[in-house]
């Protein structure tokens, strides 16, 4: 194993030493005035983020403890709704609203294709959803969905829009509140730069009206429950005090970048990660477009086992990238780019790959990776 380590998953991401540090700091204690200041920080820190006027909440929970609480809150059991999966977490939906028994319909997409609008809303007319769950960033594909076109679809048709943004919040554009997003959930693992275990839900007026009507059961996923004692700056449970403190601390970090600076880094770093996976002669499987800036999907050349790869990067480089889910694990690795990553990280990456296709006899140029991702990069922050 080399000794040091690039992490080069689309999540969890790198921390910040300036996050590590927060999060290092000594314990406060979570009913004291120390911790209310800083939780009302924070949530205040949230809003700026997720660009919204509605309710902020952070539960101590992964993403999918997000997904379970917009469920649990939005859906009783043999409510319509509709899951649009194209990937692993569009299923996670799906299974997890069969979980509180409501009444599935699924518009389901081969992965790596780019859920439509018009596709959402015909569906749901159809079926007469009255919640859509939907995917913003698909990590297992590297696809990144029009969302807000899609929560326009859903409101034609008569239904709430919830989206998951787990791993485009800070990312990618995110307007809440200017594109009618009803529920937003996502987590601190991703773009945020911190480590796993908290997740984020904003729930705007028309959600809460729906959560007084839900018959489902919840206890520590209540949302009345966390919003009366996160107006305090409280929890009903103990929470985790030290990832309050870095999310914090990285939040503050995002917003003195600037959202707007952030997109465009993003959007950079995938386009360097993409032309220079193309200059190698690999193909990519996530779509060829800068809003696709979270994670590049790309396939493997014929008879080269992509695990042999994601194993390979580890064990000799020391590089950290994602494998593909299911029957795309043979064929696809993903690199992620979103946080606190530079093009350099990108392009300590590439030139692992190069140099394991050059070892196997691929016809590939050394250097080439590196040099097209640098100039795409380059072009790309210029624009």
């Amino acid at each position: 194993m080399a000794e040091k380590r690039y992490l080069m998953a689309p999540g969890p991401t790198p921390v910040p030493p300036e996050v590590l540090a927060a999060g290092a700091q000594p314990i406060i204690h979570h009913r004291g005035p120390d911790f209310r200041e800083l939780m009302l920080r924070c949530l205040e820190r949230l809003r700026a983020v997720c660009r919204t006027e509605n309710d902020v909440l952070l539960f101590t929970a992964s993403g999918s403890g997000a997904f379970e609480s917009a469920v649990a809150n939005l859906v009783s059991p043999g409510d319509r709704v509709l899951a649009v999966t194209a990937g692993a977490f569009g299923d996670r939906w799906a299974k997890l609203a069969q979980a509180y028994r409501a009444d599935v319909h699924e518009l389901r997409y081969a992965w790596g294709e780019t859920p439509r609008a018009d596709d959402v809303r015909a569906r749901a007319e159809e079926t007469g959803a009255e919640v859509v769950f939907v995917v913003h960033s698909e990590t297992s594909t590297g696809v990144v969905a029009d969302v807000e076109a899609i929560a326009r679809a859903s409101r034609d048709a008569g239904a709430m829009p919830v989206i998951d943004a787990v791993s485009s919040l800070g990312a990618v554009p995110l307007e809440t509140d200017a594109w009618g997003l009803d529920v937003v959930v996502s987590g601190s693992q991703k773009a945020l730069m911190c480590p796993p275990g908290l997740s984020v839900v904003t729930v705007a007026p028309a959600a809460w009206e729906r959560a007084e009507r839900s018959t489902s059961p919840r206890f520590y996923f209540d949302w009345a429950r966390l919003h009366a004692s996160l107006e305090t700056g409280t929890t009903p449970f103990t929470p985790a005090v030290s990832l309050v403190a870095a999310l914090d601390t990285a939040l503050g970090m995002l917003l003195e970048e600037g959202l707007e600076h952030a997109f465009r880094r993003h959007a950079a770093l995938g386009r360097a990660c993409r032309e220079g996976a193309k200059a190698m002669g690999l193909e990519l499987f996530s779509p060829d477009e800068d809003r696709s800036a979270v994670v590049t999907a790309i396939l493997t050349p014929a008879g080269v086992d992509a695990r042999e790869v994601v194993l390979a990067l580890r064990e000799r480089f020391g590089i950290t990238v994602a494998g593909g889910h299911d029957e795309l694990a043979p064929r696809l690795f993903r690199i992620g780019h979103i946080g606190h990553y530079d093009v350099f990280d990108i392009t300590t990456a590439l030139a692992a790959v190069e140099s394991l296709l050059v070892e196997q006899g691929a016809d590939v140029d050394p250097g080439v990776a590196v040099a097209r991702a640098l100039d795409a990069y380059r072009d790309a922050v210029h624009v």
